[in-house]
């Protein structure tokens, strides 16, 4: 179904698919910056940041580097987001099997997290002392 959004020929169809693109970005980042915030420590924040921004540069300078037309780069543009929500759910899933998410049904996964961070944090200041 997206490839033919891609492979159509109707400006609207496009403009419409750019719109939803756009509103889906645009609340991603807010959700992202808030999960982050909760999830990664502050102590490493910086450090694991700048390994996200690795791979976005090499797709930035394939984009720019080669000459990709409209097509070929919303294309390309959905079998990356295509992958990424693979690799989401597959994640999401090893999470739950190894119970490093509760159900919804008790705490919640927000407090999971913080649970878990907290175990860390301390074993860090264990090894601190010594």
């Amino acid at each position: 179904r997206n490839l033919q959004v891609a492979m159509s020929n109707s400006q609207i169809t496009k403009f419409i698919a750019m719109l939803c693109f756009e509103a889906t970005v645009g609340m991603y980042w807010p959700v992202m910056g808030t999960l982050k915030g909760a999830i990664v420590p502050e102590s490493k924040r910086a450090a694991i940041y700048n390994l996200y921004r690795i791979p976005l540069n090499f797709i930035v300078l394939f984009s720019l580097l080669t000459d990709l037309t409209p097509t070929q780069s919303f294309s390309l543009n959905c079998t990356m987001l295509s992958v990424a929500a693979l690799l989401q759910f597959i994640l999401m899933n090893r999470r739950q099997k190894h119970g490093l998410m509760e159900s919804s049904e008790s705490a919640g996964a927000d407090e999971a997290s913080v649970s878990l961070l907290t175990s860390q944090e301390k074993k860090d200041d264990d090894h601190d002392v010594v």
